[in-house]
């Protein structure tokens, strides 16, 4: 199974790399190298990779003239190969950012794992992958995998930046006239604010450059759409947003009473959902979730059978209220899941 991927994480060897790790790229927080693994194996934890080179020192005479001809960018290569898969297979592109505790190995096993679970809506798909501490220490860890997505959102607002110069630099003749989506679970809508306000900070502007976003679990104050500086103005990035959550998420109950954090919106949902934009859907899971599937609560994104239903007909395109594994509640101006 082919994944395409990008990466701030520190490579095994700089010039051709065949592994990640666990660190930022010595060459900083926003450097960034793309490639794709196939990935293999019962359990798909085996890859190997094909890591796109990338050359971007040009030396200084030519750099003093602005000829950056001698340039060699991963990025153009894997997002051409994505194009290709795309406009051949006719299928849109899930981009997807994981969470806390998240080796590279294991990025690329979930979103394989994804890609499987919603394969009834073939998609190209690719992650991003962020340095995740993975220590047996958890608040350590959680303190340190929060630092780091905070850090990494540099690195993921330049890759969306680079995504929207590649959609918006093609020719109408190179046109895939196909969907880009994105996915996040976890401390991933956390990496996500970052990476919108580093976007924003830049003068960037990515408005409309996605379909739909899709935000499971995510690891952020429930006030986050409400305030400036967090993610009040995402859902401008897409024609969708849909906020999955639930209340018995003890992952995120953690968070909250263990670490100090205020009240999760990916536990009980936004503070105030009546005064979100129309375009956000909130939608509570904890009806149709069990503790015999999904323990924690917290992995239901890849595990129950109504979420899945539930996004694949958003995906399609239905509209929210003709949903069938969901009903309104007007009073909340929210959706509830609903069991078989």
């Amino acid at each position: 199974m082919k994944i395409y991927f990008a990466t701030n994480r520190d490579p095994n060897k700089p010039a051709a790399p065949t592994d990640f790790g666990t660190r930022f790229s010595a060459s900083g927080l926003t450097d960034l190298r793309f490639g794709s693994a196939q990935v293999t194996g019962t359990r798909l934890d085996k890859y190997t990779l094909d890591v796109a080179p990338e050359k971007l020192d040009v030396g200084l005479d030519k750099a003093n003239v602005k000829d950056l001809s001698g340039q060699v960018l991963g990025s153009r290569k894997v997002f051409e190969e994505m194009r290709a898969e795309m406009v051949a297979s006719k299928q849109d592109c899930m981009v997807f950012i994981h969470g806390f505790n998240v080796s590279f190995r294991q990025a690329l096993q979930r979103c394989a794992q994804l890609k499987q679970f919603y394969a009834a809506r073939p998609m190209t798909w690719l992650v991003f992958t962020w340095p995740s501490d993975g220590s047996m220490l958890p608040f350590k860890a959680y303190a340190s995998d929060r630092d780091d997505a905070r850090a990494s959102g540099v690195a993921l607002g330049r890759g969306l930046q680079k995504l929207a110069g590649f959609l918006s630099g093609t020719r109408p003749e190179d046109y895939c006239g196909q969907n880009v989506h994105l996915m996040t679970h976890s401390m991933g809508g956390y990496a996500l604010r970052w990476a919108y306000q580093s976007i924003c900070g830049s003068g960037g502007n990515l408005r409309r450059l996605l379909e739909h976003i899709l935000m499971f679990a995510p690891d952020e104050d429930d006030d986050a759409f409400e305030v400036q500086h967090k993610l009040q103005g995402l859902p401008d990035m897409a024609r969708r947003l849909s906020m999955y959550h639930n209340a018995a998420d003890l992952a995120l109950v953690t968070s909250d009473v263990t670490k100090g954090n205020p009240d999760r919106l990916g536990a009980a949902g936004p503070r105030n959902a009546r005064a979100l934009p129309d375009k956000v859907n909130v939608v509570d899971c904890e009806p149709v979730l069990s503790r015999r599937q999904d323990s924690d609560g917290h992995g239901y994104y890849r595990l129950n059978e109504t979420v899945r239903q539930d996004v694949l007909a958003m995906l399609a395109g239905q509209a929210p209220v003709d949903v069938k594994t969901r009903r309104y509640l007007p009073e909340l101006r929210t959706y509830r899941l609903k069991k078989a």
